[in-house]
């Protein structure tokens, strides 16, 4: 009788001793003591969530496509080999880039690419399979985007190949308007040239310097253009000043293009209260 009465005992002091050190465990108490004897810091899940918060938040700000010659249309012999376009993305960000090439309307080859930390990348038309050059005539390119879901604006560059060597003089493309210098609302912009008998596509051009890469350029059959407020807030700036110009080509060898005007955007009123 005695001894099961210290059975008794020594299990309650023992059921005491252990709810004593559950209370003051890390649990009970909140203090950030790691079991396997490290200290925890307190900034450790915080700064995953940072990390990993770039990811989720990739965004596409702006898209140039452009030829070697660092324009926006090109001309090539047929079955030239060698015939390479050019995109350059600007990003913020990191995250999964989607996208295809495409020419005619159709799908020449895909990308899928991980951008990360934001900044710029230039994707180049692949080797295999190259951009067609065994048709003459005109031929129409883009990127577009399919992921992340984007609402830019897409450019559109063209190349053309002719069968044997063009021995004529361009067309003479007028520009009509808007005049050389003009200043510009912030707002949709009708850009307007005369239209030939003997060219039927267009491709209109616009740049920051003559010299470097187009920030923006837009294939048509029209003899005109009109800017959307998507292109415009997206691409260009007020009080800045572009330049601009307009090459065409036929169905045989027929090239035209006009000479370059400058025009100017006054400040912008779009987002004025």
């Amino acid at each position: 009788m005695q001894r099961s009465g210290l059975l008794i005992v020594f299990i309650l002091l023992s059921f005491l001793t252990l709810l004593s050190n559950a209370l003051q465990s890390p649990a009970a108490t909140g203090s950030n003591i790691n079991p396997f004897g490290h200290a925890a810091s307190e900034d450790t899940s915080v700064n995953l969530l940072l990390a990993a918060q770039p990811g989720a938040n990739l965004s596409i700000k702006r898209i140039e496509l452009y030829f070697e010659n660092r324009r926006a249309d090109t001309t090539v012999m047929r079955d030239y080999p060698d015939l390479k376009a050019f995109a350059d993305i600007t990003f913020t960000g990191s995250g999964l880039f989607q996208g295809y090439w495409q020419v005619d309307s159709r799908i020449l080859s895909y990308v899928n690419q991980h951008l990360t930390f934001g900044g710029s990348v230039t994707i180049q038309t692949p080797k295999i399979p190259p951009l067609p050059t065994f048709d003459t005539g005109t031929h129409i390119v883009k990127f577009v985007i399919s992921n992340p879901p984007e609402s830019l604006p897409l450019p559109s560059i063209l190349y053309f190949v002719k069968a044997a060597e063009f021995k004529g003089s361009p067309i003479a493309i007028k520009l009509v308007s808007p005049s050389d210098e003009s200043m510009l609302e912030y707002g949709p912009v009708k850009f307007e040239w005369g239209k030939t008998n003997t060219l039927s596509t267009y491709s209109i051009q616009f740049y920051e310097d003559p010299k470097s890469k187009p920030v923006f350029s837009f294939c048509t059959g029209d003899a005109s253009y009109t800017f959307s407020e998507s292109v415009l807030t997206k691409i260009f700036n007020p009080d800045r000043k572009y330049y601009w110009i307009v090459t065409g080509y036929g169905p045989g060898d027929e090239i035209g293009e006009s000479l370059m005007r400058r025009v100017i955007f006054k400040t912008s009123s779009i987002n004025a209260p």
